[in-house]
């Protein structure tokens, strides 16, 4: 059957006409529903699907108590009911499901069909969200998963498929640190205090793009930034397996990388000489910060992600590391910072969408983190104060 070979945005009338030519009957990848399903009846469809072998609901088909489609009535027009089945989609799951929804198809009497897909999901299990738990497909049957009737193999299968998705995102931050170690290896002068942020899908269960595609991406995505461009570009790209890397992107020692999965890692030094004093600067600090979220803003849209991101932040070598204050007027107050890490890592997830949308709220949140492990809360335990950082770090990107 057609159905199942080509693409949503191609399906027409002749298709779903072949689906009654055929008999089709409902089964493990196939659902039949005569009216335009609920909200929740949708999701518990979608995610059976998704979580089992991936499927296909047609909207407007009527089928018969054995499951085989007797007719093509349709249903009417809905209004954005493919923006409203994605929404559905994200906001009702755990993780969020993904899924395609065809273009009205004309059925008879001025009514229509539509077809919603989802593919069998690298990600799942996908929860219900509201405690209405895990939904997987049985035949023609989508049916809550009952772990307590459930055989040790098929608990094992369901929880493992996640898995290698999730050792992904690890193990390319891991490249990511020791692609910085080795640079830092070869460097002049050591280096000193340093900060990295990573930026990376939940789950990067498929590539965003061909690799050719990073560095033209990188050279075109740069903007205006302290008197000169962000990137710094004065080494070029850097081709390595399956990333693009621009070295001393922000002018001292520190890198910039992007990988074909669509996970960002920038890291660079935080002390310097200000005006004399040698120290880390907190409003450099919060730029850097700044700089870093909206190139990654930018490179994540023309990448074409939409979805949950896990920033992770490493601060390295802070211990006893000298802080200035700015804030006492004339020069600067010292402060040490960490008495006892030398290294700290923290995370946060958020969407695509917020990162896009709140910028300054997720910058405010990573300087949290930042400040209180260092040993500097006063700097941002009052909502005030780290409007003010943030303030200050961009005008400290002018």
């Amino acid at each position: 059957m057609s159905i199942f070979t080509t693409p949503l945005s191609q399906l027409g009338t002749s298709d779903l006409q072949e689906l009654l030519s055929d008999g089709a009957v409902e089964n493990a990848r196939l659902e039949f529903k005569l009216e335009v399903p609920s909200k929740d009846e949708t999701l518990k469809k979608l995610s059976s699907f998704a979580n089992t072998f991936g499927g296909f609901m047609v909207v407007g088909a009527r089928a018969n108590s054995a499951g085989r489609i007797e007719d093509l009535p349709g249903v009417d027009v809905q209004a954005g009911y493919k923006q409203k089945v994605v929404q559905w989609c994200f906001d009702g799951a755990s993780p969020p499901l993904t899924v395609a929804v065809s273009d009205p198809i004309p059925a008879a009497n001025g009514k229509v069909c539509y077809v919603v897909y989802t593919a069998e999901s690298d990600v799942a299990p996908h929860f219900l969200n509201g405690r209405k738990g895990v939904w997987v497909r049985t035949d023609e049957f989508s049916s809550r998963f009952e772990a307590r009737l459930a055989k040790e193999d098929e608990l094992r299968h369901l929880l493992d498929r996640r898995k290698p998705i999730l050792d992904r995102r690890v193990s390319l931050l891991e490249r990511a640190r020791k692609r910085l170690d080795t640079y830092a290896a070869r460097a002049q002068t050591t280096p000193g205090p340093r900060l990295a942020l990573c930026f990376a899908p939940r789950f990067p269960a498929r590539p965003l793009c061909e690799q050719e595609r990073l560095g033209p991406l990188i050279e075109k995505n740069q903007f205006f930034w302290r008197q000169v461009m962000f990137p710094i570009l004065n080494r070029g790209v850097i081709s390595q397996h399956e990333s693009a890397i621009i070295l001393q992107p922000t002018g001292v020692f520190s890198i910039a990388e992007a990988n074909i999965w669509g996970m960002l890692f920038y890291a660079t030094q935080i002390d310097g000489n200000h005006g004399g004093t040698l120290g880390i600067h907190p409003y450099q600090v919060a730029g850097y910060v700044l700089v870093f979220i909206r190139h990654a803003t930018e490179l994540l849209q023309e990448l074409g992600y939409s979805g949950l991101i896990v920033i992770t932040g490493i601060l390295t070598s802070v211990l006893k590391a000298q802080w200035l204050d700015p804030r006492g007027g004339m020069g600067f107050h010292l402060k040490m910072g960490s008495e006892l890490d030398d290294e700290v890592e923290f995370s946060l997830v958020i969407t695509a969408e917020a990162l896009r949308e709140t910028p300054d709220r997720i910058a405010a949140d990573l300087l949290r983190y930042i400040f209180f492990s260092v040993n500097w809360p006063d700097v941002v335990d009052r909502t005030e104060r780290l409007e003010a950082l943030v303030t200050w770090g961009h005008k400290f990107n002018r």
